[in-house]
Order: C-alpha cells, then sequence, then structure tokens
C-alpha cells in the first residue's frame, strides 16, 4: 500500500515546482452519512445476525490548491471528519459469567446489541482535479488519523446456561470509549447479583468497551486508514460551491485479536477472532469556498 502511494506521490512532488501556475486556499464544511463495510457474522443457517447502517456526523476543515491551468489542478485538504456507523446484533450468541473471583460461567442463548459508533479523524486528502465551467470533478488518495473512538447503546440478553440453567433476560448499558477504557472483568462497582448453576455472577450494569475482550492491552479500532476518495462539485459563483463525496476505505479498520465472534466460541471455550476486513465507508455533503 505504502509502495503504491509513493509511486504516484514522487512524481507529482517532483513536478509541482515546475508546473504550477497559482496557489490558493479555501475550506469545506458539511454533513456525513458513515457506515463500516465488511464481512458480518452469520448463524449456522447462513442468516445475518450483524447489521451496518447509515449513521450522521460532520467535517469541517481548510485547503490548499494548485492550480495548473484553468481546466486542472491538485488539492489538498486537513479535516476533521467524524465517521462510525449504527451497528446492531441480533440472534444466537453467548454470555459468559463472571463471579466475584473472575470464575466463569458461560450460556448460551439470545443477543440483541445496538450500539452507535463514533470514529473522529484527521482526514488528509489529496485529489486531482478537473474544471469543466462550472462542474469540477476530482479523485485521490485519503490518509485518516483516528483521534477518538466511542460508542453508546444497549445490549440484552437471555438463554440458559451450560448446565441448562435458565438465563432470565437482562439489559446493560454500553459505555464505550475504545481509547481509554481498559480491560475490566472484577471491580466494578454497579452490579446484579444472580445465582447460576449454584453460584453468584455479577451482571455489570454498565459496561466499557473491553469487558469480553482479548486481555491483550490493544484497542480494537487502528490508528491509520488510507482510502480513496471521489467527489463532485458545483460552483454557485467564482468561488462558493457544493459538493458531494465518497470516501471508501482500503485498510482494515480493527485489529484482529480484539475483533472477537459474538456468534460462538470455539470447543475449548475461547474466543473465536475475525480475520476479515471491516472499511470505512462515508459520504460526504459538502458546502465550501475555494478561489
Amino acid at each position: 500500500m505504502y509502495r503504491i502511494i509513493l509511486f504516484f506521490a514522487l512524481p507529482l512532488l517532483a513536478f509541482l515546482p515546475l508546473s504550477a501556475q497559482e496557489f490558493s486556499a479555501g475550506f469545506r464544511a458539511g454533513l456525513n452519512f458513515a457506515t463500516i463495510s465488511g464481512p458480518l457474522e452469520m448463524d449456522g443457517d447462513g442468516n445475518e445476525l450483524e447489521e451496518y447502517t447509515l449513521k450522521s456526523g460532520f467535517h469541517v476543515g481548510a485547503m490548499a490548491n494548485l492550480k495548473f491551468n484553468d481546466a486542472f489542478g491538485l488539492r489538498g485538504e486537513l479535516l476533521y471528519s467524524q465517521k462510525g456507523a449504527e451497528y446492531n446484533y441480533l440472534g444466537q450468541s453467548y454470555w459468559i459469567f463472571y463471579t466475584a473471583d473472575d470464575s466463569p460461567v458461560y450460556a448460551t442463548g439470545n443477543r440483541n446489541t445496538s450500539l452507535t459508533l463514533t470514529n473522529s479523524y484527521i482526514d488528509v486528502p489529496i485529489s486531482a482535479v478537473g474544471r469543466l465551467g462550472r462542474l469540477e470533478l476530482s479523485g485521490g488518495l485519503n490518509l485518516g488519523i483516528l483521534i477518538s473512538s466511542r460508542g453508546a447503546g444497549e445490549l440484552s440478553f437471555s438463554g440458559q446456561s451450560a448446565a441448562g440453567s435458565p438465563v432470565d433476560p437482562f439489559t446493560i448499558a454500553l459505555e464505550y470509549n475504545y481509547f481509554d477504557d481498559t480491560f475490566q472483568r472484577t471491580d466494578i462497582e454497579d452490579v446484579e447479583i444472580r445465582s447460576i448453576d449454584g453460584k453468584e455472577v455479577l451482571i455489570p450494569k454498565t459496561l466499557g468497551a473491553y469487558y469480553q475482550a482479548s486481555e491483550e492491552n490493544d484497542r480494537l479500532y487502528n490508528t491509520i486508514d488510507l482510502g480513496l476518495v471521489g467527489g463532485l462539485a458545483y460552483y454557485l459563483n467564482q468561488g462558493l460551491f457544493l459538493s458531494f463525496r465518497i470516501n471508501y476505505g482500503l485498510s482494515d479498520l480493527t485489529k484482529t485479536r480484539q475483533d472477537i465472534s459474538r456468534f460462538t466460541l470455539d470447543p475449548g471455550r475461547n474466543f473465536i477472532f475475525r480475520e476479515d476486513n471491516d472499511r470505512n465507508l462515508t459520504l460526504q455533503a459538502s458546502v465550501g469556498f475555494s478561489l
């Protein structure tokens, strides 16, 4: 990936001092409609258990233009951009209860999770720009740097323990900070205590991001996101424009050692790690000004 970027970027950098005729600046701001694109978990019958849908956010920032002639130029931008998705999981799953001394009690049943994911990036798109009258086409590469990652929602579960004891429904509030939350299963103060299989288990009323996760000290989301951008703009006058753009990620958003299956555990009751590619997909509607 990095070699491809350098292959295209280095000739342009060498060409700029000879060809650039005019430098100008501008800004853009607008709405994001973002989701995550990638393989979804399925049950044994091939039914999808997960769903990612569009989540709204915003973007704002500055841009710089190098104009070679009236029809062609290059543009670099520095944007704050909110991405993420509305995430839902509904169907067969498992739950691992823990006692006060961190002993596990396993259960299977049905999980219903609704979660709003908000990942905030500093985006640096570099685009080639072609203009014909009031219309402008652009396309290029984007480098995203993750600066904040949060989730909010709720989870409910019901089923039965591995020994056959019923597990009555319970609901947990989800307050995730993927940057600052740490691995934690015990020492949670606000809990409900139930007796399952003759053991007193703790059910937290609020969960952080890494309650049922790998014990490795690592975040779920990768810091760097490489992608492609392509868009169309219409100029209302000499500088004011309206635009629509697509930003599609090329790199995997998640780290495999924290991307855990919620459908099932392996035969040894260990987590199954998902080796798949989850990618940002963001639609941007902007208003801006560029000379």
